[in-house]
């Protein structure tokens, strides 16, 4: 989805752009994980890490274009039920996405209350902050080898993941090679 805005083209969404929506910053999820990792009560039970506050698909997409320089409001695609029924036969990862698009057709909303009432206030990143260093970080790397990747595992044309759970931020892995 960054590299799609970054480069002028319509971000796409599997759900309603207009829903709110919990997007996680990597580097916050990594700081949750380790506050997991060091107590013994968090074990054998489900925690939701803390996020910035929810926005809609359209205020994130919008933010995104912001930080690249890009022209706001996003006009952004969104795939129905359907479309990703008939892509599903063809790719895998759309054939999954399936199982998952209640999270992007109704308000898809986390309650860390928990964490925070034992673990205490974990702040996370605010999603400006969050969104110009990962527009930073992209404008930073060759993502030709990205986009074979995403040809050669059946998600040509989806541009990157949506970043709420990106597995490639400089701030928790360093550079990768």
């Amino acid at each position: 989805m960054f590299g799609r805005i970054l480069a002028g083209k319509k971000p796409q969404w599997t759900g309603r752009l207009d829903q709110l929506h919990t997007f996680h910053y990597l580097p916050d999820i990594a700081r949750g994980l380790l506050v997991l990792a060091d107590r013994g009560e968090a074990d054998g039970q489900v925690w939701h890490l803390p996020a910035a506050k929810p926005l809609t698909a359209q205020q994130f997409f919008d933010l995104v274009a912001q930080a690249a320089g890009q022209p706001v409001p996003v006009r952004a695609s969104a795939a129905s039920p359907a479309l990703l029924a008939v892509a599903g036969v063809f790719s895998p990862l759309l054939r999954e996405m399936r199982e998952t698009t209640y999270q992007f057709r109704a308000p898809f909303v986390i309650d860390a209350s928990k964490f925070e009432a034992v673990f205490g206030r974990l702040e996370p990143t605010p999603h400006r902050d969050a969104v110009q260093r990962t527009v930073a970080w992209y404008r930073s790397r060759d993502h030709r080898a990205t986009t074979a990747n995403q040809r050669q595992f059946g998600c040509r044309g989806r541009g990157r993941s949506l970043a709420p759970m990106r597995t490639d931020s400089p701030d928790v892995h360093g550079p990768r090679t």
